[in-house]
């Protein structure tokens, strides 16, 4: 994620499974990224406002999960932000 988006903020949890990525500096829409990840890329990342309007531009992410399918999300992920910088 640092390589392809040094430009977001984001942390391992340490004490829970949850890690909230935050998107803001990209200015994309949520609920466009939302549909993009469940319907093209098969990943399940909440936005953050289903969790109060103060979360907008954020995403969370279940990190509890195996190392591979926690890999297989990251690059799923990445594919889909990749996808609002590509000239349509």
């Amino acid at each position: 994620m640092d390589t392809e988006f040094p430009e977001l903020h984001w942390q391992i949890p340490e004490a829970t499974y949850l890690a909230w990525i935050d998107l803001n500096s990209l200015n994309i829409d949520d609920n466009e990224l939302q549909y993009r990840l469940v319907h093209q890329e098969k990943v399940a990342i909440m936005p953050g406002t289903t969790y109060g309007i103060e979360n907008k531009g954020f995403v969370r992410m279940n990190v509890g999960c195996s190392r591979q399918k926690l890999e297989d999300g990251m690059n799923r992920l990445i594919y889909a932000l990749k996808s609002f910088k590509a000239p349509k």
